[in-house]
């Protein structure tokens, strides 16, 4: 399928989705609020749903896909508006996105068209004063700077191409086995940071790759019939189309970012936990897989109740659970997880593990956010954590203990023959997976079973508590970590941090 081909199907699918490309009246520059939040309401819990005024000036995405999959190749391509309101306290005279799928860890060739800002197209000389070497860093300069509180609308077509069953790092993006699996397939805002600017790591060796803003998400897909499909956010609309395809609608308000998979096998199993639909999608053809799916329901069930009741309430109405061929066995995204499916047909303890931890990073990563690629050790750490007070809350004081004697004994017995190393340094700092597993994923947890050890259970839950509180939807930094439980345990922690965290600022 050409380029042409697809750009017309792209241009149907926004009028039939109501002009879904066109850009809308920016956060604070007109419109009736109750307006703008009546599409995305499906998508949140109704306690919840006031959180969507209360940060209306978070960006807010409009995009179109079109999905065509090919013999060798598949192509994703889209029209994207996003609404960006500068909620720094100066002046920005650039707007940074980040091209993830031209990471060499993605392993796709992403290209986007001709950028307009405020209806104006972005004139370039060469592509190399928008585009860095790696071609993940996008920077469009604004012809006058956008001052603190104002808004400005750009808008860009892009595409992706995808050489299918290439395997690249986790397999966390492309088509392996038929199952597609499309996380930030588009261009994606990168984060200012006051006093280092846009943020434009581009070394993505282990770990995760993505770091971004809390936005509004409003995206039509276009796939084949055969397609099912799951997303972040909700799916709130679906429309046939006259050449086979379907055109899926999904609303993903205040999410971390937007992730997509698709499968022609997947069916689906749905439940609930305190008015959350739960909806695991899988392959049911390899024996044990059903067992194993109803055992996951279950362990989803209780691990939203536990961390609800622990931190504070999930905020969306649904949390998908969909199985790919990666080879991580687990990885998270905003209001959707995915796991390995021969993992999820063996059904071991380590398949609830992995339901468990990356359930856990709704609360630490998706709504509480860091930076992934300097600061690992926040959310993946608290994550390890939280599966500690899972077991507790499902099997009990002793598994509790033994959990957490498990990740100090781990990271004891690595760091015995090959050395220390603080757990607050960057990704590239650890030089292999087994090293940043040792000390992220075992002293990361091992710090805060110290910190429960010195202070109580009781007095670190209710930091992570004040932590979760405070910066939902935002940014959690080291030192604000390091704020937050000095003020909630009421004491000097400066040398406990050095000691296992690291110097600060930490990257």
């Amino acid at each position: 399928m050409t380029w042409r081909s697809v750009a017309a199907r792209i241009a149907l699918a926004c009028i039939a989705a109501l002009l879904v490309c066109a850009p809308r009246p920016a956060h604070g520059q007109g419109g009736d609020a109750a307006d703008w939040t009546a599409d995305f309401r499906p998508a949140m819990r109704p306690a919840a749903q006031g959180d969507m005024l209360a940060h209306s000036t978070a960006p807010r995405y409009t995009i179109a896909l079109d999905i065509a999959p090919g013999a060798d190749e598949t192509l994703v391509s889209g029209q994207q508006t996003v609404s960006y309101t500068n909620r720094l306290t100066t002046a920005l005279d650039t707007i940074v996105f980040r091209l993830y799928p031209n990471l060499d860890s993605f392993g796709a060739r992403m290209t986007v068209g001709d950028v307009t800002v405020e209806g104006v197209t972005v004139e370039r000389v060469t592509i190399a004063p928008d585009l860095d070497a790696t071609h993940t860093v996008l920077t469009v300069p604004l012809s006058d700077p956008l001052p603190p509180g104002e808004s400005v609308t750009l808008s860009m077509p892009f595409a992706i191409t995808i050489t299918n069953d290439s395997r690249d790092l986790y397999g966390q993006f492309g088509v392996l086995d038929g199952v597609l699996a499309l996380p930030e397939a588009y261009p994606v805002l990168s984060v200012y940071e006051p006093g280092r600017g846009w943020w434009q790591e581009t070394e993505h060796p282990l770990g995760d790759a993505v770091f971004s803003e809390t936005a509004f998400y409003d995206v039509h897909v276009t796939a084949p019939a055969e397609l099912i499909l799951t997303a972040s956010g909700s799916e709130i609309d679906l429309t046939s189309n006259d050449d086979g395809t379907l055109t899926h609608r999904f609303v993903a308000p205040l999410m971390r970012d937007f992730s997509l998979a698709a499968s022609p096998h997947y069916v689906t199993l749905t439940g609930e936990q305190d008015g959350v639909l739960i909806r695991l999608l899988y392959d049911p053809a390899p024996e044990g897989t059903q067992t194993a799916t109803q055992h996951a329901l279950q362990v989803a069930r209780d691990a939203l109740r536990i961390y609800s009741e622990l931190y504070g309430p999930y905020p969306f109405a649904e949390l998908d659970i969909a199985q790919t061929p990666n080879s991580a066995g687990g990885l998270e995204y905003p209001g959707l997880i995915v796991l390995n499916g021969d993992v999820w047909a063996a059904n071991t303890d380590y398949f609830t593990f992995l339901i468990v931890h990356e359930i856990a990073h709704q609360w630490w990563y998706s709504l509480v956010g860091n930076d992934q690629i300097r600061h690992p050790w926040i959310d993946e750490a608290l994550a390890q954590y939280s599966v500690a007070q899972y077991i507790l809350a499902t099997e009990g004081e002793d598994a509790y203990a033994a959990a957490l004697d498990s990740f100090r004994m781990q990271y004891e017995a690595f760091a015995a023959t090959e050395g220390d190393a603080p757990i607050g340094l960057p990704i590239s700092a650890y030089p292999d997976q087994a090293t940043y597993w040792a000390f992220i994923y075992q002293k990361g947890p091992a710090f805060f079973a110290l910190l429960d050890e010195q202070y109580g259970r009781d007095a670190v839950i209710s930091a992570l508590r004040a932590l979760f509180a405070a910066d939902r939807y935002g940014i959690a930094t080291p030192d604000g970590v390091r704020s937050m439980f000095e003020q909630t345990l009421g004491t000097d922690l400066d040398a406990l941090f050095a000691d296992w965290v690291g110097g600060f600022p930490v990257g």
